[in-house]
């Protein structure tokens, strides 16, 4: 049985997820948490370990005509907790709490990122396709690439 619990995000877990994302920072993660809690439209989930956050997934929902997909949008865990099943639980949770309007799942990951490449793969996700120049930090460009996991049988019936 895992020693974490996945759970949504509270208030109160700004310093541990600006702990997942040291270059944010303490008022981005105050800022990135206060706008989890108060869109409907995405939300963030995390794993808590030890009264400390091991991990997190933000998920993000499509409006209009994209109102059938969300997207994970962002998937990490902390260095010392990986390889202990938190992003695979936080995956299954994200699934599990989508709205069932949802018939599709979107991710983007960065090409060369084969443990990330190889969860999503495990949670049924398939590439679709491929950008290049997706990612750019410190003026250097990755490629991504595009996954997706259909959920509903009528998107995976096309005329």
């Amino acid at each position: 049985m895992p020693d974490f619990e996945i759970r949504k995000i509270k208030e109160n877990d700004a310093l541990g997820l600006s702990h997942i994302f040291p270059h944010w920072g303490i008022t981005r993660a105050k800022q990135e948490v206060k706008r989890a809690l108060a869109l409907s439209s995405q939300w963030r989930l995390v794993a808590e370990k030890d009264s400390n956050i091991a991990g997190h997934v933000l998920v993000k929902l499509g409006s209009s005509n994209h109102a059938h997909l969300a997207s994970i949008y962002s998937l990490a865990v902390d260095p010392a907790q990986r390889g202990k099943g938190i992003a695979q639980a936080l995956v299954k949770e994200a699934l599990k709490t989508l709205p069932e309007r949802i018939e599709i799942v979107l991710v983007e990951v960065q090409h060369d990122n084969e443990p990330a490449k190889s969860l999503f793969a495990k949670a049924g996700f398939k590439q679709y396709g491929y950008l290049p120049n997706a990612f750019k930090q410190g003026g250097k460009y990755k490629d991504n690439i595009l996954m997706q996991r259909i959920l509903s049988e009528k998107t995976a019936e096309k005329p």
